[in-house]
């Protein structure tokens, strides 16, 4: 008489979510407030964010955010059970239910990493003065190609209003990440989450994009939320060409996401 093998599902992970930051022994006041509303906000809803031992909070240099990146993602894995690890930069601003929303679109198997809509700053031109002139670029990716047939990363201006969209690369500006996708790349490349990889010209990928390349070597989905608001704070240039009159239109109250069309089938992102 054969015997039937039942199929153990696994484990349901404790739901618990692991704040991550580096830090060069100063923070912005932005981010500062953004934290203790969040925590306040946190403790009288879903207590999410793990409380016993606090957030990882690692001292990080200009030269050391790869090392510290990987030492906070190692301690994740070795010293805590938790479900999901949550990076978030220090000169981020961020809304209260920002957690609770990055969980509530995220799904372990489905959308095992999803980030905020952050915003990075690019240098355009000389400003004629001494500056540059500066452009907010939002930091979602998509796939493409160069004219040499090389596959990399280009920056998708236009997006969604409050949409779970899915993506082939973002920054870790504010980023949750499902524990089984840190342990699925820890077998396969080893403790290298975040060490830069190089495009076929040479060029170095930044620790975060290459996190994202290697997600797409595993297949492992990447998404971003763009309800989940941010603001980042910079230092720039403002002169009379930057200037526009304010709006006075009142923004609408935000909605519920919609699903984001998923990527084609075979569109990954490969520097190779």
């Amino acid at each position: 008489m054969s015997e039937v093998q039942e199929i153990q599902e696994p484990p349901a992970g404790d739901g618990l979510v692991q704040m991550a930051y580096l830090h060069p022994h100063t923070v912005s006041h932005s981010w500062h407030e953004s934290v203790m509303r969040l925590v306040t906000y946190d403790q009288l809803n879903h207590s999410r964010i793990v409380a016993t031992g606090g957030p990882f909070m690692i001292s990080c240099g200009t030269g050391a955010i790869v090392e510290s990146r990987t030492m906070a993602t190692r301690r994740f894995l070795d010293e805590t059970p938790h479900e999901w690890l949550w990076f978030i930069d220090t000169d981020m601003g961020f809304l209260p239910d920002t957690v609770d929303r990055l969980v509530e679109a995220a799904d372990p198997a489905e959308r095992p990493v999803v980030g905020g809509l952050c915003f990075g700053a690019r240098e355009m031109a000389y400003d004629g003065m001494g500056g540059r002139r500066i452009r907010p670029v939002p930091t979602i990716y998509m796939p493409a190609k160069d004219m040499q047939g090389h596959i990399g990363f280009t920056t998708r201006f236009e997006f969604p209003d409050n949409t779970v969209l899915q993506c082939a690369g973002t920054g870790a500006a504010c980023l949750l990440i499902h524990r089984s996708v840190l342990e699925k790349l820890r077998a396969k490349y080893g403790e290298c989450w975040w060490d830069p990889v190089k495009y076929p010209d040479g060029r170095w990928v930044s620790e975060d994009l290459s996190f994202c390349w290697r997600l797409s070597t595993l297949e492992i989905p990447l998404y971003v939320h763009t309800g989940v608001k941010t603001t980042h704070h910079k230092s720039v240039w403002l002169g009379v060409d930057d200037y526009e009159p304010l709006a006075t239109s009142t923004p609408a109250a935000p909605s519920r996401p919609s699903a984001g069309a998923p990527l084609p089938v075979g569109e990954r992102v490969v520097l190779a």
